[in-house]
């Protein structure tokens, strides 16, 4: 059930990935396409006053001697009189008449505010204030703005939130500055830029609690062949039990009539080695179905190192190896015993069959602050970088060659992992390509 756990939560990582790329492009994309678009604005409306000394001209259509005089006076009885017996008889040419002259604005710069233009001379001092409605700076204060803007040797940029254009005037010295206030829009960007983040980081929540349910549905097919599969290698390692008994048996009977027959022993190791394979897959598919029945008690960790251990002293002195152990006294360990020995074993065992004669194989156990730790290192061929997790899976041998000459199916270390993830602990693997390979068992110390 771990691969359908580890499958599931890929695929929840891959959907919230996909959705968070998916919605800042789209959020950068608006948030960009609307900065890019007020400050475009800002610029072509500093481009505007510049090409009109500064000001905002009066619409075109407006006759240029008209005054104020001219405008009729709405509050004398006399023109409402005369207005409102004029719209009884013809109600749309009064309209027309106001239409004339009133001029509604509608142009594309007319959200843009708080602007005004200076001219200054070519020592940088302020002549002249171009201002269409009042401002709220002093004369000093617009000096030394200029003056900064001037210090800034550009002719266009911002300053402290105002957008300016340096443009020269024609036929004079002077220059034209004209500036545009745009606090109040940079601070609506920022607020509109913090609403799309909390947006961004909410839409993300939605999508982890949405991602869930549908991992589960996409992880189903798989989840139910690996139940089959499991299943099966269960039923198929507990069929063959018997038969592989039986066989055993009838070869211990023949050895008896039979003496020194070649072909019997051939059968009779093929026969354990079936037993044994039949055996480790036995026990992963108990533990896969969350089976396996682990007793935790607090035992000497010490003397089962040296018990499981010492017994391959033998076995490598006639593969012409040398096998040294060092182990910390009294190391106190609360696990299984019986499950943790294995480890032992099968790490040991592994290390003397992919080593050369006159290799050194040595075993440490000693504790490291809150961790027990049990070191198995050999020098000889090492293993590949690349080999060094798939050594653990099911049925991978590093050297295909050597399977018949070692013995073994490749799942002698995949069990020494899963029972060390059992007891809460890790089996890693580091190694030095033609120098040296080892194995490391890091379990929690027993307080």
């Amino acid at each position: 059930m771990k691969v359908i756990r580890q499958l599931q939560v890929k695929f929840i990582y891959s959907i919230i990935l996909i959705e968070m790329i998916v919605f800042a492009v789209i959020l950068f994309s608006l948030n960009y396409a609307i900065t890019k678009r007020e400050s475009n604005e800002a610029k072509s409306f500093l481009v505007f006053l510049s090409k009109n000394n500064g000001k905002r001209p009066l619409p075109k259509h407006l006759p240029a001697n008209l005054k104020i005089s001219q405008m009729p006076d709405f509050e004398s009885a006399k023109d409402i009189d005369a207005t409102s017996s004029a719209s009884r008889e013809h109600p749309e040419d009064l309209l027309r008449n106001f239409t004339g002259l009133f001029h509604f604005e509608e142009a594309k710069n007319a959200n843009l505010r708080n602007y005004f233009s200076v001219k200054v001379t070519e020592n940088g001092m302020v002549s002249e204030v171009i201002q269409d409605f009042p401002l709220n700076y002093t004369n000093d204060e617009i000096q030394h703005f200029v003056n900064e803007i001037l210090a800034e040797d550009s002719d266009f940029g911002s300053n402290s939130g105002v957008m300016y254009l340096i443009s020269p005037i024609k036929n004079k010295p002077e220059r034209l500055i004209c500036l545009l206030n745009r606090n109040s829009e940079l601070k609506t960007l920022g607020k509109f830029y913090i609403y799309s983040l909390l947006l961004y980081i909410f839409s993300i929540f939605i999508s982890a609690l949405i991602s869930i349910p549908i991992s589960k549905y996409m992880v189903r097919p798989a989840n139910e062949a690996f139940l089959k599969q499991k299943q099966f290698i269960a039923d198929a390692s507990h069929e063959l039990k018997t038969p592989i008994a039986v066989i055993g048996a009838n070869i211990d009977v023949l050895e008896g009539e039979i003496k020194n027959n070649k072909w019997l022993e051939y059968i009779k190791a093929e026969n354990k080695r079936m037993g044994e394979l039949v055996k480790d897959l036995l026990y992963l598919a108990k533990n896969d179905a969350g089976r396996n029945e682990l007793t935790f008690s607090d035992f000497d960790f010490s003397n089962a190192v040296e018990n499981s251990v010492l017994p391959f002293e033998v076995v490598a002195f006639e593969s012409g190896k040398e096998l040294s152990l060092d182990v910390q006294k009294g190391i106190i360990c609360n696990g299984d015993e019986k499950s943790l020995k294995q480890i032992f074993i099968i790490l040991v065992d592994n290390a003397i069959k992919n080593c050369e004669d006159g290799d050194v194989i040595s075993v440490r156990a000693f504790t490291e602050g809150t961790k027990i730790i049990y070191k198995v290192h050999n020098s000889g061929a090492g293993i590949p970088k690349e080999e060094l997790e798939k050594i653990f899976l099911r049925f991978y041998r590093s050297d295909s060659s050597r399977a018949r000459k070692t013995g073994g199916y490749g799942l002698g270390l995949a069990i020494a992992r899963t029972i060390a993830e059992d007891h809460g602990g890790t089996l890693v693997a580091d190694s030095e390509v033609g120098k040296w390979a080892e194995f490391t068992l890091t379990l929690p110390r027993k307080k």
